[in-house]
């Protein structure tokens, strides 16, 4: 039995390496979407590639939530109850049934790329269709060898190789950059396309030849020498609508952005991606260091310590997020002319990313509690509130995007998905609570999201002042100024956010400085005396 503390520490060690790699592994993937729009342009050529990526990427993230939600705490049962021989026939049972399953889902959309890019752009042109088709038919692979690699990259996590398990995105990202940087010129966007699929290839082969290489026993199980394979495939059936729910929202922002101008789905991906770096951060790290814990707890009907694990992990992740999100709307300006502007991209370009991160930046906290709440759901098996959650957001993307895009075009758009997010966290979040083990806590919850929201005015107020100037007044600057200028107010507005948080008394910040406090004193410091 490892004690609490001990347990406690082994988390913090384990979240800090995942981490620090997941920090990289974000940022490569930020520099491929620079790649992408300075060498090809804020254009319907970029269009065409980020409409063709988005299925075999969304496909290859439900089946790594099937993986971590159902296929983890099913192997952990067996293993624990059956022994290893029968935890190796489960593991080989569903190595075989992820690969058939993908690959001929694989095969089905590459059959009907077509058909499906008419239903996902159908406002795209001839040339674009034609493009976009042709880049799907490449990255349907993706599909395969992403799913493959969430399946190794688990059992890596589940046996402690957390480092190897969160390096796979680094792989991939670096593997892809590389290949597009001595390509591009002759390959053109297909080099982006096939470079997906090397990178993809690469995190695979590294993930599955750690797992192989330390846990090779596994492998050698019967296929069939222990159940599970049929819970598992009952398992698809609910985490497959609550996929098809989360899917709705960006199905709309590619089908609506289809028929706008040019690049429009170039612009709103870009931003997009932008505000899933603080978020992908803190949720895979989640995920890979938190979630396992969390499993355990639910399965041992540990309800108070359930609970204390869900609302503090939604508590520090929104101490992050949510001035993470103002900085990323008050800087949305400077931000876009340093990273997009210039090479493929007009200023016009430049504008539309900025004008759409101003849109999706300040919802990043919402965007983090909607999928934390859906997995936390599914793995303590409350698959109906999940698809609720899911399906209630995908009706308020429609109707407001249907509603804003009309009057104002993608920043309609954009708005729609973050206020729709919003709105379920606001109204939908505390009914859905009450109906599972996490209820009791909300309003301190909500309390102190609003505490951390008074205190990111001080972003807000320089937010306005920054996005009063044009885009073309940016375009003025060097980039040297503009660096200046994100530093400078990311490091005044974090420094009067984390002072007004600290004054408003909010539990983690000041458990936190006390901590500080005690060590300045404990290591004698030279100005510990202040603190005494």
């Amino acid at each position: 039995m490892v004690p609490d503390k001990q347990r406690g520490v082994s988390l913090l060690q384990a979240s800090t390496v995942i981490f620090l790699l997941l920090v990289c592994a974000k940022l490569l993937n930020f520099v491929k979407k620079i790649m992408v729009g300075n060498f090809f342009g804020v254009s319907g050529v970029a269009d065409a590639f980020f409409a063709a990526s988005y299925l075999p990427y969304y496909l290859a993230i439900f089946f790594e939530g099937v993986i971590f939600l159902g296929f983890l705490p099913m192997f952990s049962r067996i293993k624990a109850e059956k022994g290893e021989e029968a935890a190796g026939g489960f593991v080989s049972q569903i190595l075989v049934l992820v690969f058939i399953t993908t690959g001929l889902l694989s095969l089905a959309v590459w059959w009907q790329a077509g058909a499906v890019m008419g239903q996902i752009v159908p406002g795209f042109k001839h040339a674009e269709m034609v493009l976009s088709v042709d880049l799907f038919k490449i990255m349907a692979l993706v599909l395969v060898l992403i799913s493959l690699t969430s399946f190794f990259k688990a059992l890596n996590s589940f046996y402690g190789d957390y480092g190897y398990a969160a390096s796979s995105g680094l792989v991939d990202a670096g593997i892809m950059i590389t290949v597009i940087l001595f390509c591009w010129k002759n390959g053109g966007i297909y080099s982006a396309a096939w470079g997906a699929v090397a990178g993809a290839f690469a995190a695979m082969i590294t993930q599955g030849f750690w797992f192989f290489r330390r846990h090779l026993k596994f492998s050698a199980g019967k296929i069939f020498a222990s159940g599970g394979s049929l819970e598992l495939i009952l398992f698809f059936i609910p985490i497959g609508m609550i996929w098809f729910f989360q899917q709705i929202p960006f199905v709309i922002l590619n089908r609506f952005g289809s028929g706008m101008w040019a690049g429009t789905i170039s612009a709103l991906t870009i931003a997009y991606t932008m505000t899933t770096v603080p978020t992908g951060l803190v949720s895979h790290t989640v995920l890979f260091a938190i979630f396992p814990s969390f499993a355990k707890q639910a399965g041992e009907n540990e309800i108070e310590n359930l609970r204390d694990t869900f609302f503090g992990t939604l508590r520090g992740g929104f101490l992050i997020l949510i001035p993470a999100g103002f900085l990323l709307t008050a800087l949305a300006s400077p931000l876009a002319v340093v990273f997009f502007e210039g090479g493929g991209i007009t200023a016009e370009g430049t504008r539309r990313v900025a004008n759409s991160l101003i849109c999706f930046g300040w919802a990043t906290f919402a965007l983090y509690a909607d999928l934390f709440m859906a997995q936390s759901l599914i793995s303590v098996r409350k698959a109906w509130p999940a698809i609720i959650l899911c399906a209630s957001r995908a009706v308020l993307t429609y109707g407001i995007g249907y509603f804003l895009s009309t009057y104002w075009d993608y920043q309609g758009l954009a708005l729609s998905f973050s206020l729709a997010m919003v709105i379920n966290f606001v109204f939908l979040f505390p009914l859905i609570l009450r109906s599972s083990p996490f209820r009791g806590r909300w309003k301190a919850l909500l309390g102190m999201t609003l505490k951390a929201f008074a205190a990111s005015l001080p972003i807000v107020a320089m937010g306005i002042a920054v996005n009063r100037y044009p885009i073309l007044s940016w375009l003025k600057l060097s980039k040297t100024a503009s660096c200046l200028v994100i530093a400078g107010v990311a490091t005044v507005g974090c420094a009067a956010y984390f002072y007004i948080l600290y004054g408003l008394k909010v539990t983690e910040l000041r458990a936190v400085a006390g901590r500080l406090k005690q060590g300045w004193i404990r290591k004698d410091w030279t100005f510990a005396e202040d603190y005494v």
